[in-house]
């Protein structure tokens, strides 16, 4: 199933990260380039812990980070789900994932979500290269020929002055930042 749901800047579009027929579907609708990796939203910091490359000092950096973020890091796990090799489950860009993008869930809706279907794939739900979308009536109409789309949380309007997630790593075990986008 692919889900419109707002995330803590604009409306993301999203899948269940072990639904490859849906997260190819997410590359059609948008019109994005394979080149272009999706963010991964998991549940936790906790979560980040136990399964990224992160460390201990990154994490709580990160707790305390008071923008929206994105962290590129290492993930043997989720490597190890992307380079998976059966009929029909391949990732047909797996090679982009070097390092993964990851979101925090930053509410219980999204926990919760992602307690019932595992970590998602996300990215913000406009066509590739267009502004982001702040109102569902908006995303609605965008992606009403899309079948299968669920449209979460309709209720929630969202401030369309945040600007899009910082994205960054750190440098090795430091807390020393690259920037890719802020």
């Amino acid at each position: 199933m692919i889900y419109i749901l707002p995330t803590d800047t604009c409306f993301g579009i999203g899948c269940a990260f072990d639904d490859t027929k849906n997260y190819h579907k997410i590359y059609q609708i948008k019109k994005r380039p394979f080149e272009k990796p999706l963010a991964i939203m998991v549940e936790s910091f906790d979560w980040l812990w136990e399964n990224t490359s992160l460390n201990n000092e990154q994490i709580k950096f990160l707790k305390n980070y008071k923008r929206p973020f994105t962290i590129l890091t290492e993930c043997p796990y989720m490597q190890m789900v992307l380079n998976l090799e059966q009929e029909d489950f391949e990732y047909q860009n797996k090679e982009a994932y070097k390092k993964i993008a990851f979101r925090v869930a930053h509410n219980d809706i999204q926990k919760k979500l992602i307690s019932e279907i595992g970590p998602i794939f996300l990215t913000s739900a406009n066509f590739s290269g267009e502004k982001e979308i702040y109102n569902i009536e908006e995303a609605k109409k965008q992606f009403s020929n899309c079948k299968h789309i669920t449209f979460l949380w309709e209720w929630i309007t969202l401030d369309n002055s945040v600007k899009p997630s910082d994205i960054f790593e750190f440098e090795g075990e430091t807390l020393n930042i690259h920037y890719l986008r802020q």
